[in-house]
C-alpha cells in the first residue's frame, strides 16, 4: 500500500533450532490481515501445571531469552505475565502469557500497523517457549529460579501527587511517539490525520501497561472522593477512593484548587474485601496511607486493587 512502511520483526529465538511441539503447532494461529498488524497466538495444556508456577516459569524462560520481564497479575483462577521486546523497534513488541487452573497456557502478541513477523518464525519461537513449561517439582524449580532472577519490583512508598505527576509524564511521553508518527506521516504524504487510529494508539500504550501492571505501591495522601460500591454486583466490592493529586506550587507550596484534580493523572484505590471497617471511616480530605497492586492503567488514570491500610 502506498505510504505504508513495513517493519519485518523476528521474535527472539526462544525455541532455538528445535521444532514446535505437535500440540502447540496445531494450536498456533494468525488472526487478521498482516498489513493492519496481525494477532499471533499459541497455546499448550500441561496437566497439573499451576497458574503461579506457569507465570513464574515464563519469567525465567522469557528473561533468559532476552525479553524484558514486565508485569504479572493473578486474579482468581487465571493470571497474566507480560514480556517486552524493545530492541530495534519503534513500537515495542509485547508478549502476553495467560495461564488458567486447567494447565492451559496461551502466548499472544498483537502487532502495530506496519509491523510483521513471519508466521513460521513466530510459531517456532512461541511454541518453543511453551514447550519448556513443566508441571510438578521440575516446573516449580524453574519457577523459583524465575522469581529469584527476575523478581517483581519491591513495594514503593510514594506520595499520591508525586505518583500522579510521574505517571502522567510517562504516559504523555509514551503517547508523544504515537502523535509524532502521525505528524511525520502527514508531512510526508501531504495529508491531514483527523481521526485517531485506535489500534495503533493501543499498541503504543500497551508496553507502558505491561511494565506497570502488578506493581505494588504504598501511597500516602489526602482523599479527593470516597466512592461506595452501592450498586456494584462484583463480589467483595466495598468501594474505592480517588486521591487528591493537585500539585503544590511556589516557595509557599500553595496547592492548586481541588476542582482541578481531575485535570491531573488520577490515582484510584479499590479496597480489599476485608477492609470494610477502614473504608467506612474515610471522608473526603482525610489522609490515607494505603498499600495496593496496580490492576489497570489508562491514559488518564491508574487503579490499584486490594488496597489496605498501611502499617
Amino acid at each position: 500500500m502506498k505510504g505504508m512502511v513495513y517493519t519485518t520483526m523476528v521474535l527472539l529465538a526462544a525455541a532455538g533450532p528445535a521444532a514446535a511441539s505437535g500440540a502447540c503447532d496445531k494450536a498456533f494461529k494468525t488472526v487478521g490481515d498482516a498489513r493492519n498488524g496481525a494477532l499471533y497466538m499459541a497455546d499448550v495444556t500441561v496437566p497439573g501445571l499451576k497458574v503461579q508456577s506457569a507465570l513464574d516459569q515464563l519469567r525465567k524462560i522469557g528473561g533468559d531469552d532476552k525479553f524484558e520481564v514486565a508485569g504479572q497479575l493473578v486474579e482468581g483462577d487465571t493470571g497474566d505475565q507480560y514480556l517486552i521486546q524493545r530492541t530495534g523497534l519503534r513500537v515495542p513488541l509485547v508478549l502476553v502469557g495467560t495461564a488458567d487452573r486447567t494447565g492451559r497456557v496461551t502466548l499472544a502478541t498483537k502487532l502495530a500497523r506496519g509491523q510483521s513477523i513471519e508466521p513460521a518464525a513466530a510459531k517456532q519461537s512461541m511454541c518453543g517457549m511453551l514447550d519448556k513449561l513443566k508441571a510438578g517439582s521440575q516446573g516449580d524449580t524453574v519457577a523459583a529460579a524465575g522469581r529469584t532472577q527476575y523478581p517483581m519490583p519491591a513495594i514503593e512508598a510514594v506520595a499520591a501527587p508525586d505518583l500522579s505527576k510521574r505517571m502522567g509524564k510517562e504516559v504523555k511521553d509514551t503517547m508523544a511517539l504515537y502523535r509524532s508518527a502521525g505528524a511525520f506521516k502527514d508531512l510526508m504524504l501531504g495529508t491531514n490525520t483527523n481521526k485517531e487510529d485506535k489500534g495503533d494508539r493501543s499498541a503504543t500504550f500497551l508496553p507502558l501497561y505491561a511494565t506497570y501492571v502488578g506493581r505494588r505501591y504504598q501511597i500516602d495522601g489526602q482523599i479527593y472522593t470516597v466512592n461506595p460500591s452501592t450498586y456494584s454486583t462484583k463480589p467483595g466490592d466495598i468501594g474505592s477512593i480517588n486521591y487528591l493529586v493537585t500539585p503544590t506550587r511556589g516557595l509557599l507550596r500553595v496547592r492548586q484548587n481541588d476542582t482541578y484534580n481531575n485535570n491531573n493523572y488520577t490515582i484510584r484505590c479499590e479496597f480489599a474485601s476485608d477492609q470494610a471497617a477502614n473504608f467506612t471511616m474515610l471522608r473526603e480530605r482525610d489522609w490515607a496511607k494505603l498499600e495496593g497492586e496496580i490492576s489497570s492503567i489508562e491514559e488518564s488514570s491508574m487503579t490499584l486493587r486490594n488496597c489496605r491500610q498501611a502499617t
